[in-house]
């Protein structure tokens, strides 16, 4: 995209970084930036926008973080594809900038992996089903190393997600996912504990044979229970020891 192309009233200095954002977001609601377009130059920007170039770099940081913009070395900034899944990237880092309660974050952790399971049920084939049965056999043969778990379980749960079909769901349950790995990395070190979890994956997994999406969802939430009274118990353990 040329620069002529942009109809651009000049920004107020006052919280012009936020308001450039808030801008460039409308722009590319509004179809006046579209995915693949080039913005203008850093100078040009900021005698368009009447704003300083640091207020410039600044409002592209925050974009590119968003997902909305993508940066090609020696080309420019460009427009992003916008995939509904891609803009909620951010996520994890918001939340990994607040103290984290365990608690609340397994609360969410259970409503949005609870209605993925509840939709995978009600979307499932007999193949996805075999292949979740696939990733528990491997569970099953790692019960005595946990990093080897946790990289199945991870999978596990990505792919719960693909075929509950819903990119926003998806993308929330992966960053809490990432955001509580330091927690169960506490927990499940035991072979024990593994067990029970893989144990709860097979519920899980015989909800959606049964293309029943209450009984997944509970299976999920009782998972998802499970994982926090492992990992409390952990924390407490390694307190008094």
């Amino acid at each position: 995209m040329t620069s002529g192309k942009l109809e651009i009233e000049p920004l107020v200095r006052e919280g012009a970084s936020e308001r450039l954002v808030h801008r460039l977001l409308g722009m590319v609601k509004a179809g006046n930036l579209k995915p693949g377009d080039r913005l203008p130059g850093e100078r040009e920007l900021a005698g368009l926008f009447n704003v300083s170039r640091p207020t410039i770099r600044e409002a592209v940081k925050a974009l590119i973080v968003l997902g909305v913009l993508k940066s090609r070395h020696g080309d420019g900034i460009f427009v992003s594809p916008l995939e509904a899944a891609d803009l909620l990237g951010p996520i994890s880092f918001f939340l990994s900038l607040r103290d984290v309660e365990i608690e609340r974050l397994y609360d969410a952790r259970a409503l949005i992996e609870g209605e993925i399971a509840a939709r995978a049920a009600e979307r499932a084939t007999e193949a996805d089903a075999d292949e979740l049965d696939q990733f528990i056999a491997q569970q099953e043969n790692v019960l005595a190393d946990p990093v080897a778990y946790r990289e199945v379980d991870t999978r596990l749960h990505r792919r719960l997600a693909e075929i509950a079909d819903n990119p926003f769901l998806a993308r929330a349950a992966e960053s809490m996912n990432v955001l509580g790995l330091e927690f169960r990395k506490i927990a499940s070190e035991t072979a024990e504990v593994i067990a029970g979890s893989v144990n709860d994956h097979k519920r899980i997994v015989a909800g959606l044979r049964a293309r029943d999406a209450n009984a997944a969802r509970t299976a999920m939430r009782e998972h998802m229970e499970r994982v926090l009274t492992t990992t409390k118990r952990a924390e407490r353990h390694q307190e008094t020891s």
